[in-house]
């Protein structure tokens, strides 16, 4: 990755452009624009979620991973299962970088993560504290052994 500053006196003194370019729009581009969206942000470590009769928080490091299933989400923490709906990615889009999306229906936090096995049709496993599984598919593969640094 090549980072440059070009001096521009059009923009306003209070505005900064940044500008992407890349042969295509990866993981990687999707997560820099993440990250560029939550710059200069102030930054919570809990994730209010709504569910059918109260709003409950949950904090970022007792998160171990969330999966939906239709419209229907599931956070799995260190204490207790809670279901509402929503969509996923809304919910990438809240966490920080200790979270990673490994296939179209499930994100786990890295902190928890055990271990990577083999399963069915090539796909990955895994192995999550608290005896949870999560499958990794081939397309969120790469991406994750990148962030472990693979």
């Amino acid at each position: 990755m090549k980072v440059k500053f070009q001096q521009d006196s059009s923009v306003a003194d209070d505005e900064i452009q940044v500008e992407i370019k890349a042969q295509k729009e990866d993981q990687t581009v999707k997560n820099l624009i993440n990250y560029l969206n939550k710059f200069g942000k102030k930054t919570r470590n809990l994730l209010p979620i709504k569910s059918r009769d109260k709003i409950v928080t949950i904090k970022y490091s007792d998160l171990i991973k969330v999966e939906v299933r239709s419209t229907n989400l599931t956070y799995y923490t260190t204490s207790e299962v809670i279901e509402t709906t929503g969509r996923l990615y809304q919910v990438l889009e809240s966490l920080d970088s200790n979270f990673i999306q490994v296939s179209r229906h499930s994100i786990i936090n890295l902190n928890y993560l055990e271990s990577i096995e083999g399963g069915f049709a090539g796909n990955m496993i895994a192995i999550l504290s608290g005896n949870l599984k999560a499958d990794i598919s081939r397309r969120y593969l790469p991406q994750l052994e990148k962030e472990l640094g693979l």
